[in-house]
């Protein structure tokens, strides 16, 4: 991963160097019931999976979950600056023509930032999704103050010899369905239904809060550990 954009996605969780500034320090975890606080999860399509180097962002989908009910969602194309890839395109069916009109990275992640305000973001393999925003950060979109989490990770901490932690096999043995898959907003429903799953689970073993949380699953430094494959 290019220097810049390391550190970059290190600023989601500490103030460091960022060239010549210093990055801002995220939001706090905030403290109090895990099903009691605001969350936006959210999912995006790139044209590739390497974002530290010039895969960029081309959707954004997210819902807003308050006590755990949904209050808002957010859906949008991006122009990423670059064309889209077939291979991609096969993935996600999202085309150079569907996105010729689109806002631009800065502004597309401009809109977000007002959506996901003083909540707490969500993704599954968070690594790759943080990667992207501050790869998009560092090339002069806006950057996210909000602390983030995993669903995979959290769902790793839970259930440690289980094989398969994907958004597919998690949802599948929970229950839930998975609409529009590979569809940014469709895959952020089915992440925050599965959060909110996921986090009954760690109340149940007795964790109180985000920051207990984040602690006991080693969150951070977990997080980090995958981002270097972006």
């Amino acid at each position: 991963m290019a220097g810049g954009i390391w550190q970059s996605w290190r600023s989601v969780f500490v103030s460091v160097r960022v060239g010549p500034e210093t990055a801002p320090a995220p939001e706090p975890l905030p403290a109090g019931p895990l099903d009691a606080q605001c969350y936006v999860v959210f999912d995006l399509e790139t044209t590739g999976l390497r974002p530290s180097l010039d895969d960029a962002i081309v959707q954004i989908g997210a819902v807003r979950l308050e006590t755990g009910t949904e209050v808002g969602s957010f859906d949008m194309l991006v122009h990423p600056g670059r064309k889209i890839p077939p291979v991609s395109t096969r993935y996600h069916g999202i085309t150079d023509a569907m996105v010729a009109g689109a806002p631009t990275v800065p502004e597309a992640l401009a809109a977000f930032r007002d959506f996901a305000a003083g909540a707490v973001l969500v993704a599954h393999n968070a690594a790759f999704d943080l990667t992207a925003l501050a790869a998009a950060a560092e090339r002069g979109a806006p950057r996210l103050p909000n602390p983030a989490m995993c669903s995979m990770l959290l769902a790793r901490w839970l259930d440690p010899r289980e094989p398969d932690i994907s958004l597919d096999g998690l949802c599948g043995r929970a229950g839930l369905v998975i609409e529009h898959r590979h569809r940014a907003l469709g895959d952020a429903r089915a992440t925050a239904a599965l959060w909110m799953s996921l986090l009954a689970r760690a109340s149940a073993r007795g964790v109180v809060d985000l920051p207990e949380l984040a602690l006991r699953t080693r969150m951070a430094e977990r997080i980090a550990e995958h981002a270097r494959h972006f």
